[in-house]
């Protein structure tokens, strides 16, 4: 990632209360978000994603999603505005070519069964497309379901469905046809997700299961044991309460560098320091001669290789090896990740409207909004220790300052809630419609260089 860091910086029958239902869901308008986007042609809409971990804890995928108004309902909508809410969406991925951009990850992307026959699925990129197929629980599966799912599948598609849906009686043909199985686990009850499993596992075997709604880093490793193959949920960017500083020596040596670089130590001393560190001076310089430093000559010399980067990529350097610097490598590379998101969305949102060193600094407090998290303790322990400018700390610790609108507006694209977003995107002279393309090329950029960062 750095060779980039370095040039840029139960299905039972209707009755009549549930026709009464259907009747009154028949009235209701769709979101206005979506609403606008079906008359206008474009997406005002944005999407929210939520990342999906493999069992090695780092990035496999994304699920994607429209983002809901504060005031929206959890009632069921009719087949035609799940169809129209599932065209945004696509439309939205589609113009920001976000599949495309994930190369080999995964895209979590859900889908009605009205919505199979829509246009944007002819030329829809298979490989890594997931569908998660959202069936209506009130109502019986279609008995044309399974040959629809069949044609995508000769395809290449892959689909998933939620337990509940995969162990109703009507849907034992449909069953057959997914992939990919999702598994609340936010009861965290090793005994009632082991036993939906098993029953799960009896209908078909070979079926990949997706812990959803995990809370916590306990909840992952209670599903790991009970062999999930991916799993998503809050546990991943969590500030849990746990015992004893993750501050080893790796990390203090880094923190240490970072505040002689920002008091104007001079380049024999830093270098000095970093030979200190045989870890941190075979990582320097494998950075350094990385081809996205476009180099002639290789460089030999820790002083050499600092002079070639400067102090401002030092900077950056410094920052993205406190990620994974440290003696607990968990969850690092894929909080790395998600920090790195936030500070290319933020940064990219500022655009033309700050000075370049503004945008840096930008980047640097989106990076450092997770800190706390990788090096577990409070983020004013955390800012403590590093001297930074006022504009990062102010927007890190108290959501304040010049910097702060950027760095709301891209945790924004992590959640759910429609109507704070559009109030910052307003608030930073931003189109609503222009997020969702700074957001895809920030996943594909931090996709291209993160390997490299952590190496």
């Amino acid at each position: 990632m750095l060779n980039r860091l370095a040039g840029m910086w139960s299905g039972r029958r209707d009755n009549g209360a549930a026709q009464v239902h259907r009747e009154a869901l028949a009235r209701q308008a769709p979101p206005p978000a979506v609403e606008a986007a079906a008359k206008s042609g474009r997406a005002p809409s944005v999407m929210r994603r939520e990342a999906i971990l493999g069992r090695d804890q780092k990035v496999a995928g994304y699920t994607f999603m429209l983002r809901r108004s504060a005031d929206s309902t959890a009632a069921p909508v009719l087949p035609e505005m799940r169809r129209l809410i599932d065209d945004t969406l696509l439309g939205n991925l589609a113009r920001a070519d976000i599949v495309g951009k994930l190369g080999g990850r995964l895209a979590f992307v859900p889908l009605a069964p009205a919505s199979l026959d829509l246009p944007q699925l002819a030329d829809w990129p298979v490989a890594g497309t997931v569908w998660l197929l959202n069936l209506d629980p009130a109502a019986p599966a279609d008995a044309a379901l399974p040959a629809r799912l069949a044609e995508h599948k000769a395809r290449g598609f892959v689909f998933a469905l939620d337990a509940e849906a995969a162990l109703r009686p009507d849907g034992a043909a449909l069953f057959a046809l997914v992939d990919y199985v999702m598994l609340d686990a936010r009861s965290e009850d090793i005994a009632a997700l082991s036993a939906r499993m098993s029953a799960i596992s009896k209908l078909a075997s070979g079926k990949r299961f997706v812990a959803t709604g995990v809370e916590t880093l306990e909840a992952f490793h209670l599903c790991h044991k009970l062999q999930c193959s991916l799993f998503m949920g809050p546990f991943i960017t969590r500030h849990e309460t746990l015992q004893g500083p993750a501050m080893g020596p790796a990390r203090a040596k880094v923190l240490d560098l970072m505040n002689r670089v920002r008091t104007g130590a001079e380049l024999p001393d830093l270098a000095r320091q970093v030979q200190l560190d045989p870890v941190l001076s075979v990582r320097l310089l494998r950075y350094v001669n990385s081809p996205g430093m476009g180099l002639m000559h290789k460089v030999g010399g820790i002083e050499q290789a600092l002079m070639v980067m400067g102090m401002d990529k030092l900077y950056r350097w410094l920052t993205v090896v406190l990620f994974t610097g440290g003696e607990q490598q968990s969850l690092d590379q894929a909080l790395l990740e998600n920090a790195m998101v936030r500070g290319r969305v933020a940064e990219q949102l500022a655009g033309r409207a700050l000075f370049a060193k503004a945008r840096d600094e930008i980047f640097v407090a989106g990076l450092f909004s997770l800190l706390d998290v990788v090096m577990r303790m409070p983020m004013e322990k955390v800012l403590a220790q590093i001297p930074l400018p006022e504009e990062i700390a102010a927007a890190i610790l108290r959501r304040e300052g010049p910097y702060a609108p950027y760095l709301a507006l891209a945790i924004a694209c992590e959640q759910d809630d429609a109507q704070s977003l559009e109030a910052l995107a307003k608030e930073i002279g931003r189109e609503v419609a222009d997020i969702d393309a700074v957001h895809g090329a920030a996943l594909a950029w931090v996709h291209q260089v993160a390997e490299d960062v952590a190496a």
